[in-house]
């Protein structure tokens, strides 16, 4: 078979591919699918990151309620990890390097993950970190953060390959742990300042 034989069939089965049906979902109780609920394939790898949020919304997975967990599978949407930058807390809780002791602590439970799926945090050699000195998963590129809300819409819907990888898992629990540190340190500081208020009353 020629090259160009071969590529045109390849290309032919990508495209019958992206043309399969999807069946679509019901809310519960009741009521239409989501207006961009995908017909295709396709249509469900062209939705948009309003679509997806949209999506999750309307199947009770990113505001939960009694209907959230009697669907056939569950997003897991987790608001603070996938919200959008402009989003996030505010005042945004400046960005820092953890501790030598903070970093073993993360390591440690990092192993203890391991047994998950065994994976180490994606793509970084051991105690780094990303160039602005957090975790990959503590603060999402737009690109990552549309790759997983769309996978988890896709298993949502029953899409083959929506798996969530071990390591995002790992991620995620790190990026948890990292701002709950902050927030403990930042707790600390203000208990620090008042205590020190009033002392200079008394």
């Amino acid at each position: 078979m020629a090259p160009t034989t071969r590529r045109n069939s390849v290309l032919a089965k990508k495209i019958a591919t992206l043309r399969l049906k999807l069946a679509p979902l019901v809310p519960l109780p009741s009521g239409p699918p989501h207006p961009s609920f995908p017909k295709t394939l396709m249509a469900f790898h062209l939705l948009s990151e309003d679509e997806l949020d949209s999506i999750a919304h309307y199947y009770h997975q990113s505001t939960p309620g009694p209907w959230s967990n009697h669907y056939p599978a569950n997003m897991n949407w987790d608001k603070e990890f996938l919200a959008r930058e402009a989003a996030q807390n505010s005042p945004r809780i400046h960005s820092r390097r953890l501790s030598q002791e903070e970093n073993e602590f993360l390591s440690d439970l990092m192993k203890t993950v391991e047994d998950l799926q065994h994976p180490m945090v994606p793509s970084q050699p051991e105690g780094q970190e990303s160039g602005n000195g957090r975790n990959q998963y503590a603060g999402l590129s737009d690109k990552d953060r549309i790759r997983i809300k769309r996978r988890k819409v896709g298993k949502f819907i029953g899409l083959l390959g929506m798996e969530t990888p071990a390591e995002e898992i790992a991620g995620r629990i790190q990026a948890s742990l990292e701002r709950a540190i902050e927030r403990s340190r930042e707790d600390l500081r203000r208990n620090e300042e008042v205590m020190l208020r009033r002392r200079k009353m008394a």
